[in-house]
């Protein structure tokens, strides 16, 4: 059985090539199956032409689509490419799980796949090569000849992450993937996050299936992935994307332990405030963590509190910075403007705390409302959003569809094109200069021009 794996990748701000996690497992649980896999990356660029071309080039049986909010709406136009062809179209990732309403919508789309897509997809290709049914499978939903929809029962989590297939890297051409990423590959330890914050999917993900939710791969089997794609890749260091990578310290404890004796490139992580201390950042450090990443989202206590759920407070952010700082570790900060309920006093919020913790980088985004979180649905019943919200374009963290009088979107925007110049601007005037560039109107062509030189740049963005 073929299965060709669509992934849009179009309007990447920085211009990196990615790696898609869910991809490369699905690849590599249907080829140790005995079936065959391919992927169409449209990188960058709309191109429907190179996507019809490859298509009948490959041949497939089943095309799977997998897709977040941002990207939803060129999945839906080329699924409609496709709907004529004697094939079966699935989409699966964050927004057909929390957005299901998408498969009625999306014409040419035969099926979802709700949460975790392993057995499902695996179960899929067995029926369609042995040719039974497949539109009974727990964790699918599947749109009927006449339109009306199957709902099956929601699947189970994979509790034994160890028993899954390391990620088929090489259908990215991976290598290019890390060029263009500072010669860095990323690896994932873990599934799920412990935390309900109001803006985020992971909650609503979280209820879709059953068994536990936050799961921990071996120490010795992400070791040993690592082992081989540093055999077989030209690689300078290591970036974790787990949602909070220091959820149990004695897990971070035996990990350093491990990395520090058996790879030893410099490495970087995404953590919590909440779930760091001292001794933590200080294994991290011992064992090559470059740099630590913490999510600060709002510099308001009280936004953070009654609109994003994140009880954590300003004397903790404060902490937990001064300690990886204390550790050896380099710092950096995320960020968020434009939430439902905030004020340019709450923004300048967010300004005066980075200044205090003086992160050695910072990112800033807009807030978007992806479809399955709280503050979706708070948005659209204060009226800060329209309900037909998801028939537009969804715009992805650079723009806001919100309509708020207290915080206009002129001003908005204003506060994400200024964040970072308004943070760096007494203690670094190169750093400042440098971010204002980069969040201005003209900042990603700019990039892209000086792509052969982007690595110095970063170097100096960084703090390195």
């Amino acid at each position: 059985m073929r299965t060709l794996f669509v992934y849009t990748d179009i309007g990447v701000k920085g211009g990196a090539r990615s790696y898609h996690f869910g991809l490369g497992l699905l690849s590599s649980v249907l080829r140790r199956a005995g079936h065959t896999t391919g992927l169409h990356y449209m990188f960058d660029q709309w191109d429907p032409a190179g996507f019809e071309s490859h298509v009948d080039r490959f041949k497939p049986d089943v095309i799977a689509y997998t897709s977040d909010s941002s990207q939803i709406r060129h999945v839906a136009k080329l699924a409609s490419l496709m709907k004529d062809r004697a094939l079966i179209q699935i989409a699966g990732g964050t927004h057909p799980s929390l957005y299901p309403k998408c498969l009625e919508r999306i014409d040419g789309l035969n099926a979802i796949c709700q949460g975790e897509g392993e057995a499902v997809m695996l179960n899929l290709a067995n029926a369609v090569e042995n040719g039974t049914d497949w539109t009974g499978f727990a964790g699918l939903m599947v749109k009927n000849s006449d339109g009306s929809i199957k709902r099956n029962a929601m699947g189970c989590f994979t509790q034994d992450l160890d028993s899954l297939p390391f990620g088929d890297r090489e259908m990215f051409g991976y290598q290019r993937v890390i060029e263009s990423d500072y010669d860095r590959i990323t690896v994932m330890m873990s599934r799920g996050c412990p935390y309900n914050c109001n803006y985020c999917g992971s909650p609503s993900m979280g209820k879709l299936a059953e068994g536990k939710y936050v799961r921990f791969r071996s120490v010795e089997n992400g070791i040993a992935e690592i082992k081989e794609i540093v055999s077989n890749y030209n690689v300078k260091s290591v970036f974790f994307a787990d949602d909070v990578f220091t959820i149990d310290r004695k897990y971070v404890r035996k990990f350093c332990e491990a990395y520090a004796r058996e790879i030893g490139l410099p490495f970087e992580v995404t953590t919590r405030v909440e779930s760091s201390c001292y001794d933590t950042f200080k294994y991290l450090a011992d064992a090559g963590c470059t740099r630590v990443a913490m999510g600060i989202e709002s510099g308001s206590e009280e936004l953070r509190r009654k609109a994003l759920n994140r009880k954590m407070t300003n004397k903790k952010i404060i902490e937990a910075f001064k300690d990886a700082r204390a550790a050896g570790l380099k710092t950096k900060s995320y960020n968020i403007v434009g939430f439902p309920f905030e004020t340019k006093a709450m923004h300048q919020d967010t300004i005066e705390l980075n200044q205090r913790i003086n992160p050695d980088s910072l990112v800033c985004y807009i807030f978007n409302p992806y479809p399955g979180t709280e503050l979706f649905n708070i948005s659209i019943k204060e009226g800060f959003l329209s309900p037909d919200f998801m028939d537009e374009d969804f715009i992805s963290r650079t723009d806001t569809p919100l309509d708020m009088p207290d915080f206009p979107r002129e001003e908005i925007l204003k506060c994400y094109r200024n964040f970072a110049f308004n943070v760096y601007k007494a203690n670094s005037v190169k750093k400042a200069i440098l971010y204002k560039v980069y969040y201005s109107r003209f900042g990603e062509p700019l990039i892209r021009a000086l792509d052969s030189v982007k690595k110095p740049i970063q170097r100096l963005a960084m703090g390195t």
